[in-house]
């Protein structure tokens, strides 16, 4: 037992990876979002929409290290957020008819992400981020209806 317990000290001692990892800095990722935020109301409407999607994808990461720190009310919350950035992302695209296809690109890209910090989360935790994917689904088929939609008929 103490030869055991000696292995485990000596391979924490030289294999650091075993250890457990510090905390996230999410002070820093805070930071990068406000100046998203700032930045984009210092834009054009036309140009926000790219800005809103960069903001809604930041924030998952956010979210991610949140939950990764054990904060999970904040986690939820920073998703939350996220399907705000994204609603106004793909509303923008879609009322100025620019960038759409970006727009979309961001939106399936954020929807990939949050499906895969939801996996990692304990089953109590999951449902609001499936509902956040589901939303984002329906945003994205509005932007494509909207690319592809038959405006002819």
């Amino acid at each position: 037992m103490l030869i055991a317990g000696k292995l485990g000290l000596a391979l924490l001692t030289f294999c650091p990876c075993l250890a457990q990892t510090p905390a996230m800095p999410v002070d820093g990722m805070i930071a990068h979002i406000d100046e998203l935020k700032n930045k984009a109301e210092h834009k054009g409407e036309a140009d926000r929409g790219r800005i809103y999607a960069d903001i809604a994808h930041e924030l998952v990461e956010l979210a991610n290290a949140q939950f990764t720190n054990g904060d999970p009310d904040k986690g939820q919350a920073s998703i939350r957020s996220a399907v705000d950035y994204a609603e106004k992302s793909a509303s923008s695209a879609e009322e100025k008819g620019h960038k759409i296809k970006n727009a979309e690109i961001t939106l399936r890209q954020t929807a990939r992400r949050i499906d895969e910090v939801r996996k990692t989360l304990d089953i109590d935790n999951q449902p609001p981020l499936k509902d956040a994917v589901d939303r984002l689904e329906q945003l994205r088929k509005q932007l494509l209806q909207r690319m592809f939609g038959d405006d002819k008929k």
